[in-house]
């Protein structure tokens, strides 16, 4: 019988879990433990012959009516759902590449490159089998799942999307170097004169100035056009009109801030795109590719005041805040990196880090509920009761992967709802750039990722109490129409 996993944790968890499961069988059979249910049922149904009266008829037809009752349920439950019988086959695990691309799932790597590409069907040279109860239910429960999870409408995970260039660093030390010089050689002086000058600027402007390379500071020639790099650089080649009075050692020109910035593959703009978008997934660098603005976006992200340090000298700590340092805007800036230190460094790495963890969580608990059966069911007395609630529990289990895709897919709705409308056709870079809507992702992780898988678990798990009782009073009943039939047959 071929298994459809769904992660390669599961595949090994899975094929170590039957393993397990069939040497408890084993050692139940071996040591005749798997009897002492039987014997127990014997006595208890002996005893409660005993306590009926003389109407009841004949005592031992009584008995082996009542023992029929009960040793043919734990028979079929010894059989069909805890002897081992059908070989496993995990090697089929069939991946739709495409489609996990377009919808923001992660492509696991190919089984031939994995650590798993030694084990097949076996693990330290046992062969896995399964009781056919739980074959049949394991490709009835995977199949429903994977049909709800198919259901979903195919969507980007933009949480992903964003966790991954929030935390984005520059990897090239010598231009991190570069950048803090860009930003004391020009984006501290042109912000000191917008400054000075007292414009009255609009919030588009004011947001427009407020990054390394805001268009205003580029095209307006009394800004970056007015300024210069103060050492040579050799990507920039020398220009006597442009570089006059300045030395000409070999070392290269001295481009002015428009050009150090904006130049074509040599401006540091396109340089730190290269360096930037080198770790990107395939996901990240598909979704970009298709929005507008969007290395504005990824820049805006990567240099913000979280994720470098510009400067360490007391002239100009930082490129974020106000410049004019008065009390009040120390204490306001001081309070708002304590804020987006809890914020963006604690509570995003926690949501990413819990996101992860469910599907490996999801395997361990799987594990352990086929390790768990054997025990469990011949602790119940090989009881009916005992049996359907393993099977709805083992059913709410398994489909817990639809319900977190289902929480991932809402969650990127919902930033599509903040960030994209009829007025924005494209994620616009408050997207990437705002850490005001931790309330939201608290909400959204607490509620999605968490309680609704909690609240199907315990309504599976209700169904699964109930619906044993169903089948526990099946059994009584037929029990006392057998022995009423009896007497009236006498």
């Amino acid at each position: 019988m071929t298994f459809t996993v769904d992660s390669y944790l599961e595949y090994f968890l899975t094929l170590l879990a039957w393993i397990i499961n069939n040497n408890i069988f084993a050692v139940l059979v071996q040591t005749g433990l798997f009897v002492l249910p039987l014997i127990f049922v014997l006595i208890s149904t002996w005893m409660e012959v005993k306590k009926q009266g003389e109407d009841e008829g004949n005592k031992g037809d009584l008995l082996i009516t009542w023992l029929s009752l009960k040793f043919y349920p734990a028979m079929f439950v010894v059989v069909l759902v805890l002897a081992p019988m059908i070989p496993i086959n995990l090697n089929n695990i069939e991946l739709n590449v495409e489609r996990s691309k377009a919808c923001g799932y992660r492509v696991p790597t190919a089984p031939e490159d994995s650590g798993y590409n030694q084990m097949n069907s076996e693990l330290g040279d046992q062969q896995a089998r399964v009781p056919i109860w739980w074959g049949l239910f394991h490709q009835i429960n995977k199949g429903v799942t994977h049909a709800l999870t198919a259901s979903i409408p195919c969507k980007p995970d933009l949480r992903q999307v964003r966790f991954e260039v929030q935390h984005e660093k520059i990897n090239n030390p010598a231009l991190l170097t570069e950048v803090r010089l860009f930003v004391q050689q020009c984006y501290v002086p042109a912000r000191q004169k917008i400054q000075n000058s007292q414009l009255s600027l609009s919030p588009a402007q004011v947001r427009e100035t407020s990054w390394l390379g805001g268009r205003i500071l580029i095209a307006n020639s009394e800004l970056y056009p007015r300024y210069r790099a103060q050492q040579p650089h050799s990507l920039f080649p020398y220009n006597a009109s442009r570089d006059n009075g300045l030395p000409n050692n070999g070392e290269g020109g001295f481009p002015n801030c428009a050009e150090w910035w904006d130049t074509a593959n040599n401006g540091l703009k396109d340089r730190l795109l290269d360096d930037v978008k080198q770790n990107f997934s395939a996901k990240v660098i598909d979704f970009f590719s298709s929005k507008e603005n969007s290395d504005e976006s990824i820049l805006r992200t990567v240099l913000r005041a979280e994720n470098m340090d510009i400067s360490r000298g007391k002239v100009y700590p930082g490129y974020g805040g106000n410049l004019d340092r008065s009390f009040t805007n120390e204490v306001t800036k001081t309070a708002s990196m304590f804020g987006l230190s809890l914020g963006s460094i604690g509570a995003f790495p926690a949501f990413d880090s819990m996101r992860q963890a469910l599907p490996m969580v999801h395997s361990f608990a799987l594990m352990a509920l086929i390790i768990l059966t054997p025990l469990i069911m011949v602790m119940s007395g090989y009881s009916l009761k005992t049996l359907v609630t393993l099977t709805f529990v083992n059913f709410a289990l398994v489909t817990l992967t639809f319900w977190w895709e289902l929480a991932r897919w809402l969650d990127s709705w919902l930033l599509s709802v903040l960030y994209d409308s009829g007025t924005h056709s494209r994620i616009n870079p408050y997207f990437l750039e705002n850490t005001q809507d931790d309330i939201i992702v608290n909400f959204v992780m607490g509620s999605m990722f968490l309680v609704l898988p909690a609240i199907w678990l315990g309504s599976m798990s209700w169904v699964g109490v109930k619906m044993g009782e169903f089948a526990s009073h099946l059994t009584t009943g037929s029990r006392d129409s057998k022995t009423a039939g009896s007497k009236i047959g006498k």
